[in-house]
């Protein structure tokens, strides 16, 4: 899982120096209307069920929710575009392509579709799948990034993120395609009395916490510029790299074993968590240094133009990546430990933080004042729920 994660981002971040420099803020900034729409519609449009297929014990269970979803994801992705359709009318006033809306929709059922497959994919344990999956992704999608701008300057980079999940979600079909079968919704009833606190707490929770983050592109732009946009998403894409490679690599690993761990060693937990979270930490702080030092002189020797501001960012940003960095890989053990409740209570923080600290900057005309209140604020968060997880499964461990 790490050693693909690893070669798919290598080439991901070499690629997109490039590709942003060819393209330019603009168009990073219509990408990121894109992916934000697309990401917030993809933790609807499951109800978070997926989390079904590892938490469950029974195989014919798992195998199950995963056909369900599959009914399930494309009427959900519609009914949700249908709820949000006031706020995709605004944006072809300013001069956004409504059509990309349309590929929003189809955006949002590969990335649940492909979600699926990994999480199905992960109760089999097979992660060379998994990682095949993220370098073909990005190969694909970068290939085709070059292709497509002779032709299309701003919106190629919508298009090839479309084109490589399609092919990708093709690719996991066919690694599971002898565990689709027909669905037993008697079964699917039954199962989600014993985990209604997925629907209860953990979709909301991660709907806002997808929200809070996702929207800050699309609040830039509305109150802001495109430019603007663009580069925010770009400087928070170049600091989460390393971030999402780890986390990527070990969370659903870290997700499997803890479900097992908690009902057996809870000691053992405790160390594993506190591993990860040490190794999480120390690399991204090196990789922060290292950017905010000599890597940003080569950012902006190759961007050159249309890309003010970046330094600012990136330097402001990295609070809020290092404290991110101490929980996104055992997030899931919010789902483990069945405490969605306090996830659900984090998330609305965060969201309460950013509209504020974009509110603050909008009424400052500065857009530096809201990404200070995000970063610090935010990092604050996350620190204060990499302690409280500590405590409870140390607390947990003494009962044992």
């Amino acid at each position: 899982m790490f050693k693909g994660t690893v070669i798919a981002q290598i080439i991901a971040v070499v690629s997109s120096l490039f590709v942003a420099k060819i393209y330019g803020s603009e168009a990073y900034g219509i990408l990121s209307i894109f992916i934000g729409f697309s990401s917030i519609f993809s933790i609807l449009n499951t109800f978070q069920l997926d989390n079904y297929i590892i938490t469950s014990k029974n195989k014919i269970i798992r195998t199950n929710w995963f056909n369900f979803l599959f009914l399930l994801i494309p009427f959900t992705t519609f009914i949700i575009a249908l709820i949000f359709l006031p706020i995709i009318i605004y944006f072809p006033e300013k001069n956004i392509d409504q059509n990309i809306f349309i590929l929003v929709i189809l955006s949002a059922i590969f990335l649940s579709y492909n979600k699926t497959h990994e999480y199905f994919l992960t109760t089999l344990k097979n992660f060379s799948a998994i990682s095949f999956a993220k370098i073909l992704l990005v190969l694909i999608n970068v290939s085709l990034q070059f292709i497509l701008h002779s032709k299309f300057k701003v919106n190629g980079l919508i298009y090839s993120s479309l084109l490589s999940l399609l092919l990708v979600t093709f690719f996991f079909s066919y690694k599971n395609i002898k565990h689709f079968k027909s669905v037993d919704f008697y079964n699917i009833r039954n199962n989600i009395e014993p985990n209604k606190s997925i629907l209860k707490y953990l979709l909301p929770s991660r709907f806002i916490n997808n929200l809070s983050s996702q929207s800050i592109p699309i609040i830039i732009f509305a109150f802001f510029s495109i430019q603007e946009a663009g580069i925010y998403f770009f400087s928070y894409k170049i600091l989460t790299t390393p971030l999402f490679i780890i986390s990527s690599s070990i969370s659903s690993v870290y997700f499997e074993r803890a479900a097992r761990l908690v009902d057996s060693s809870k000691k053992e937990l405790y160390n594993e968590t506190l591993k990860i979270i040490i190794f999480n930490v120390t690399t991204i702080l090196i990789f922060l240094i290292l950017l905010n030092t000599i890597g940003i002189y080569i950012l902006e020797y190759i961007l050159t133009e249309n890309w003010d501001n970046l330094r600012i960012y990136t330097l402001i940003l990295s609070f809020l990546i290092l404290c991110r960095s101490s929980f996104s890989s055992i997030s899931n053990i919010i789902v483990v430990l069945n405490k969605n409740q306090i996830s659900l209570l984090f998330n609305i923080y965060l969201l309460i933080v950013n509209i504020s600290a974009l509110y603050i900057g909008y009424v400052k005309n500065d857009l530096i004042y809201s990404i200070y209140i995000v970063s610090f604020l935010g990092g604050i968060g996350y620190l204060t729920l990499v302690f409280y997880f500590l405590k409870t499964i140390k607390k947990n461990q003494l009962h044992e």
